[in-house]
């Protein structure tokens, strides 16, 4: 599988609200990794709602969750405060190193792991590279982006044009939706 294969996503939605994780469960998932960073809070939020955690909660009674982020201790331990979740910080995705660490974290196959991320270049790349499956999800506000995720999603535009040249079926299944929804 190439580089750009890599980056398409199993699947997409508009925000981690909106993913049918009952059809996960009858798939065999039986655990999950989502992203941090844009994906359940934006990059100036500080902490998880109230209304996230309730979610995640509520998943936790079906699924194992495990919030993996590149950000540093600091930043996701805050970000997760009140809460019981397990989390990986400092993940460096797109690498193997921090999958492999939250692998080990839930004593999981990977056929039994969804990764959930707001990010082609480093949740589904990074994912699919292990090889575990991978939701990409809109981004909670683009316009809070760091400098590296904003690098990133520059790549990203360009791995999007030759999925598009190269896997038309694919992209017009799994990420045109993503594309309307960011205006990309």
């Amino acid at each position: 599988m190439s580089m750009v294969q890599k980056c398409i996503p199993d699947d997409y939605h508009a925000s981690i609200f909106e993913i049918p994780y009952h059809l996960l469960k009858k798939q065999g998932i039986t655990t999950l990794f989502f992203d941090l960073d844009n994906t359940i809070i934006a990059y100036d939020e500080d902490q998880l709602s109230k209304r996230e955690i309730d979610f995640l909660n509520e998943l936790k009674k079906d699924f194992k969750i495990v919030v993996m982020s590149n950000s540093g201790y600091k930043r996701v331990s805050h970000a997760l405060i009140n809460t019981d979740f397990m989390f990986l910080w400092h993940s460096i995705k797109p690498t193997k190193i921090g999958f492999k660490k939250a692998i080990k974290k839930v004593n999981e196959t990977k056929d039994k792991i969804m990764m959930i991320g707001d990010q082609m270049m480093t949740d589904i790349y990074g994912a699919h590279r292990i090889p575990i499956k991978a939701i990409l999800v809109g981004s909670v506000k683009r316009s809070s982006d760091r400098k590296l995720t904003k690098f990133n999603r520059f790549l990203e535009k360009i791995i999007l044009k030759k999925i598009m040249r190269k896997e038309p079926k694919l992209y017009e299944e799994r990420l045109s939706e993503y594309v309307k929804d960011h205006a990309l």
